[in-house]
């Protein structure tokens, strides 16, 4: 009986592992199709690096996504180094793929990505 119940916790772990890992893969994928429709809005501004900071797909809009990015262009600032930019950008699902709607403010919070999610500044 003993090897039994081990056996069927252990079943119940691995499906719940696996259950885990399609999750984080699923929404790694959504963020790497966001950060590639980002990408493409920007390709012809002499980007050097862009990095995501936050990526929230929305609580209750099925179909949009918010993501901040740090962005670093190829040109320099009046001390010498690369400028920055910091931004922001509602994303609308198209199909498998994420398309940029429209710029906002740059956040890493929740509550304020919501807000601009929902047209609210």
């Amino acid at each position: 009986m003993k090897r039994y119940r081990a056996r069927t916790q252990s079943i119940i772990l691995l499906i719940l592992f696996t259950l885990l890992l399609t999750l984080v893969s699923a929404c790694s994928s959504k963020q790497e199709k966001a950060r590639k429709a980002v990408e493409e809005k920007l390709k012809n501004q002499g980007i050097r690096e862009m990095t995501v900071d936050y990526f929230h797909p929305a609580d209750n809009i099925p179909d949009k996504a918010y993501i901040a990015v740090t962005v670093t262009y190829n040109f320099a600032t009046s001390d010498g180094s690369f400028q920055k930019e910091y931004l922001g950008y509602i994303l609308k699902q198209d199909g498998q793929n994420w398309t940029v709607e429209r710029s906002t403010l740059h956040t890493k919070e929740k509550d304020r990505a919501e807000t601009a999610l929902a047209g609210r500044k």
